[in-house]
C-alpha cells in the first residue's frame, strides 16, 4: 500500500520539475535536453533503492544518500531559480522534493525498525562456511540463538559451547544416553534455560579432567578391600553400584578407569 504511494509521489514530483529542467538544459543540450531531467530524477530514485537495500542488508554506505540529497538540492535550486525570486513560486517548486525526500527518510527508519538495527536487535547470521562444514550442529545453533534471542553469533557460540559442557557432565556421570532418563530432572530442566557466565565457571570447574579423582579412587580401593574380606567377586558392576550407594553418581565409563587403575595397582605389586 505504501509502495505505490511513494511513487506516485516520486512520479509527481519528476513531472512537476522535468518541463523547467529541460527548458533550463535546451541552451546546452538542444534536442537532448530532456535526457537531464529524466537522468537526474532516476539517478535519485536509484540512489535511494541502493541505499534503502544497502540499510537492509545491514552494508549501509552513507555516500549513497549522500548523493541523492545533493542531486535532489540541484534539482530545488534549479526549480527555484525558474521562479525568478517569486516566494509563492519557490516553495512550490521545493515543496515536493522535499516531500519525497522525507518519505524516504520515513522508509528508512521503518526498515531500521523492522529488522532491528535501531534498536540493537538484529540477529546476526551462522556464516555460510560453519553451514557447509557443520549442518547439524550450525542447524542447533541458529535454532537456540533463535529461540532465547540472542543476538551476536559470537555470543551464540559461547551458549552452544555451554551447552555442551552440561551435557558432557550429565554423560560422564550418568551414561552416554542414560543421563537422559537417569539425571535429576532439574539438571535436565537447567539446559533448556539461558546459562550465566557463573554457569559456565561452574560447569568448566566441574568439567575438568581430574575432578575428584583422588577421593574416587580412594573410595573405590576401600571397596575393594572391603570385598575381598567378604569374600565377593569384585566387579565392575559391583564397584559401580557400590560407588552409588555411597553418594558417588558415576558413569560406567568412568567406573571402568577406576578398575583399570586398581588392577594396574595390582599387576605393580601395590595396595591390594
Amino acid at each position: 500500500m505504501v509502495a505505490p504511494l511513494i511513487t506516485a509521489l516520486a512520479v509527481l514530483g519528476g513531472l512537476g520539475s522535468f518541463t523547467t529542467v529541460r527548458e533550463l538544459a535546451e541552451p546546452h543540450f538542444k534536442g537532448l535536453a530532456w535526457i537531464v531531467p529524466v537522468g537526474m530524477d532516476l539517478g535519485i530514485l536509484i540512489l535511494l533503492a541502493w541505499d534503502l537495500l544497502m540499510e537492509y542488508l545491514d552494508l549501509p554506505w552513507p555516500v549513497l544518500r549522500w548523493v541523492a540529497w545533493a542531486y535532489v538540492g540541484g534539482t530545488v535550486l534549479v526549480n527555484v531559480s525558474a521562479a525568478r525570486g517569486q516566494l509563492a513560486g519557490s516553495v512550490m517548486y521545493a515543496a515536493m522534493p522535499v516531500l519525497f525526500i522525507t518519505v524516504v527518510e520515513g522508509v528508512r527508519h521503518l526498515i531500521r525498525r523492522w529488522v532491528g538495527l535501531a534498536s540493537g536487535r538484529r540477529m546476526e547470521r551462522v556464516p555460510a562456511a560453519r553451514w557447509l562444514l557443520a549442518p547439524v550442529s550450525s542447524l542447533l545453533l541458529w535454532r537456540r540463538m533463535v529461540l532465547w534471542h540472542v543476538t551476536a553469533y559470537q555470543d551464540g557460540l559461547g551458549l552452544e559451547y555451554r551447552h555442551l559442557l552440561a551435557v558432557s557432565r550429565l554423560q560422564e556421570e550418568y551414561g552416554r544416553w542414560a543421563w537422559r532418563w537417569d539425571a535429576p530432572l532439574a539438571e535436565r530442566l537447567s539446559l533448556r534455560r539461558l546459562p550465566t557466565d557463573g554457569d559456565a565457571d561452574d560447569l568448566e570447574s566441574a568439567s575438568s579432567p581430574g575432578a575428584g579423582e583422588d577421593e574416587l579412587l580412594g573410595a573405590a580401593r576401600r571397596i575393594r578391600r572391603q570385598a575381598r574380606r567378604q569374600g565377593v567377586r569384585f566387579t565392575r558392576d559391583y564397584l559401580g553400584d557400590q560407588l552409588r550407594d555411597m553418594g558417588y553418581p558415576v558413569a560406567n565409563t568412568r567406573v571402568r578407569r577406576l578398575l583399570a587403575v586398581l588392577r594396574d595397582d595390582s599387576a605393580q605389586g601395590g595396595e591390594a
